[in-house]
């Protein structure tokens, strides 16, 4: 597993795929060092000590400050396995419409 930390959603975000193109070169790309996010050594040692005990636990995710958070019907989505994604989608969907519906209504 890979971690990557960054400021506006802190470590609720991941990267699915990467492509590496080995023949193809381009000189007028810029190389643009990363951003460390995690700037104190002490995040960073508490991060990987969170992330490598248990990375199912979302704890090490908010060991830095972030701009913006998830919410909660979000993490629960991300927290939820892809197989079982479907009935929480619809459940989700229905309390929207309800929203929607009790708007409606006034």
């Amino acid at each position: 597993k890979q971690w990557y930390q960054r400021r506006v959603r802190g470590g609720w975000f991941g990267y699915r795929a990467v492509l590496v193109f080995k023949n193809i070169q381009d000189d007028k790309i810029e190389y643009l060092a990363p951003h460390d996010a995690v700037e104190s050594q002490e995040q960073k040692v508490r991060l990987l000590k969170a992330f490598n005990k248990d990375w199912k636990d979302p704890a090490w995710r908010d060991i830095i400050y972030t701009d913006k958070r998830y919410s909660d019907e979000q993490l629960e989505y991300f927290n939820t396995l892809p197989s079982n994604r479907a009935h929480l989608i619809n459940a989700i969907l229905d309390r929207h419409k309800e929203g929607e519906d009790d708007k409606k209504e006034m």
